[in-house]
């Protein structure tokens, strides 16, 4: 359930909460639960990069879910404070304790009935205006990956499964995503 709110809310405050609370351009969004698919998606992501970059001993760190990400800093705009489904760091000196002060190099957001139309347009917009290099919306009603990439204007890529069998990663070209692991139970 999504809970839309058009009282103005600081990042401090938002950041406070104990729900899973994100504020996304001046609104806050209050999710409650994700469902298994929604998890496995993140599980599969987060632990191909992960093993990648630990098999190359990447000084990047995989974060997910409910570690935060200060976009208000990274934007000078106090509108948007996230909570990335998975996000790949490689600058330590913006990791902190309350979460990441720096811009992530990769975020994935796997879509939910309530949180779909921000992944595709709010939160894709201020993930190119932070630079990230590479988005992408896990859509699992679709059984879709949009992929935006700051090389390619953030023009959007789409692969659906099961036309496509695995999406390589730009961030890290040597590294495909098996896309009916994430699919193949929906």
């Amino acid at each position: 359930m999504e809970a839309l709110s058009y009282i103005k809310y600081t990042i401090e405050e938002v950041a406070a909460m104990e729900s899973h609370a994100e504020l996304i351009s001046h609104h806050l969004v209050i999710t409650d639960k994700t469902t298994v698919e929604h998890n496995r998606a993140i599980r599969m992501i987060s632990t191909a990069l992960e093993r990648y970059i630990e098999a190359r001993n990447g000084d990047c760190e995989v974060f997910t879910e409910n570690v935060a990400l200060y976009c208000n800093e990274l934007c000078n705009d106090d509108a948007n404070f996230f909570l990335p489904d998975v996000m790949t760091v490689c600058d330590s000196s913006g990791i902190h304790s309350d979460g990441v002060h720096s811009v992530p190099v990769f975020v994935a957001e796997v879509t939910s009935e309530s949180t779909k139309k921000q992944d595709y347009t709010d939160k894709m917009a201020v993930y190119a205006k932070i630079g990230v290099q590479e988005y992408w919306v896990v859509d699992l009603q679709r059984k879709v990956i949009v992929r935006y990439l700051a090389d390619n204007d953030y023009a959007p890529e789409m692969m659906a499964y099961p036309h496509f069998s695995s999406i390589a990663m730009h961030t890290y070209p040597d590294l495909s995503i098996e896309l009916s692991r994430i699919f193949e139970n929906i």
